[in-house]
């Protein structure tokens, strides 16, 4: 398994544990990290292996098959994975207080911008966000 994203770590090492979502999981490098952290996660994915300490939900992300929870999650993960459909649901799902962490590709079917995630979060605090020449992230706190 690849480790988890330097932008990740970086910005969330530190943050007290909580309740995690963890959208297109793919492998689990995310969910894994948290976990060993005190988080209590949950990893989202169209084919998802089950993985000790996290509740693991195979889903269609594409087909709405996972409804997020409103005011559930102190962090919501959905990394180099753009749906855009997806990102009401994220913002309402993250309560007062919590973090998303997200990223997707700059080419591509799921292409996206890090003006799209700004757009979309606009009165959330940055932590941290930034574009290279393959993605752009996305890291703010929920401060209303």
């Amino acid at each position: 398994m690849k480790p988890p994203a330097i932008e990740i770590t970086s910005a969330l090492d530190g943050l007290p544990p909580g309740r995690a979502l963890d959208l297109a999981c793919g492998s689990g490098r995310h969910s894994a990290w948290l976990a060993e952290r005190g988080w209590a996660v949950t990893a989202v994915d169209i084919a998802v292996e089950e993985m000790a300490g996290i509740t693991t939900v195979q889903a269609d992300l594409e087909g709405g098959a996972f409804p997020i929870e409103a005011a559930a999650w102190d962090l919501i993960v959905c990394w180099l994975y753009w749906q855009e459909d997806l990102l009401a649901g994220i913002a309402r799902g993250v309560r007062v207080g919590g973090v998303v962490a997200l990223a997707g590709k700059l080419s591509g079917r799921f292409a996206t911008s890090l003006g799209q995630y700004r757009a979309a979060f606009g009165g959330w605090r940055q932590i941290a966000a930034g574009e290279d020449e393959f993605k752009a992230f996305f890291i703010a706190r929920r401060e209303e």
